[in-house]
């Protein structure tokens, strides 16, 4: 049994360390966080104590960073000195090609393997964890580490490996494109009193929108390039649709889009 560092107790570190805890991987479980953070975190069950990162990192076996994606790029740079040599360090971040090289750079006492558990909820920090958060979720892993693999299937999520480059140009349109396009829908309907005529529908679509751009933002400024291609194929499939829809031939559009949701659910 070893020691669990996790570097971040929001909503992701927080659930990690619930799953971890109920499934006794570890003996103990350390978290690193602000004060008001790692204290909810303690008082959730969490983790089993709250350290400064200078003293927590030298006792873990496993570092866990899940913390938004540019403070774990920053951290990233000042972690070797710290760290036990011949530990494992992974991430959650939303991305991570820009991650993974800074990991290959600076990284050189421990073993990085750039993670991303497809799992979370509107709701942020300790208060919304759950030891139920991964199961039956993807966890990406771009690096094949069987010790991983194994403790997070223990968590009842289904590893995946990618590739960093990969991993981004997928997530892109599946994770980053449906939260702009519940944004933008309800960004468009701001101002119209549609309350008295809504139904499911408009309330499903509209959930994403009530993330916060502060918890997006740097994941869509590192990924850039595939979020642009990803809203570029959008905008080009919502014209054909539009020119389609006038010459009465939307059936095409929505049997494609059934045929999609349909193998998605399957």
């Amino acid at each position: 049994m070893a020691i669990a560092v996790i570097v971040g107790t929001g909503l992701l570190g927080s659930s990690f360390g619930l799953a971890a805890k109920q499934a006794k991987s570890f003996t103990r479980v350390i978290g690193v966080s602000s004060p008001a953070v790692v204290e909810k975190a303690l008082a959730v069950g969490a983790i089993d104590e709250a350290m400064p990162i200078e003293k927590a990192l030298p006792q873990a076996d496993l570092v866990l960073l899940a913390q938004p994606v540019r403070r774990i790029l920053k951290l990233i740079e000042t972690l070797d000195p710290m760290l036990k040599q011949g530990a494992l360090v992974t991430d959650v971040g939303s991305t991570k090609v820009e991650i993974c090289a800074a990991a290959m750079k600076y990284i050189t006492r421990a073993t990085f393997i750039g993670g991303h558990p497809m799992a979370g909820r509107e709701v942020r920090g300790p208060e919304g964890a759950s030891a139920d958060l991964f199961i039956g979720r993807p966890w990406v892993l771009t690096v094949d580490h069987s010790d991983l693999a194994g403790l997070i299937s223990i968590f009842g999520a289904r590893p995946v490996l990618l590739s960093a480059e990969a991993h981004d140009r997928m997530v892109a349109c599946s994770s980053h494109l449906p939260q702009l396009l519940s944004t933008a829908l309800a960004s468009m309907l701001n101002g119209r009193d549609l309350k008295p005529v809504a139904g499911p529908g408009l309330i499903d679509m509209t959930r994403l929108a009530l993330s916060s751009y502060e918890l997006w933002e740097d994941i869509l400024a590192t990924n850039a390039s595939n979020v642009d291609d990803a809203l570029a194929g959008m905008i080009g499939e919502l014209e054909q649709f539009r020119v389609a829809l006038r010459a009465g031939r939307g059936v095409q559009a929505f049997d494609r889009g059934n045929r999609f949701a349909s193998d998605l659910r399957n």
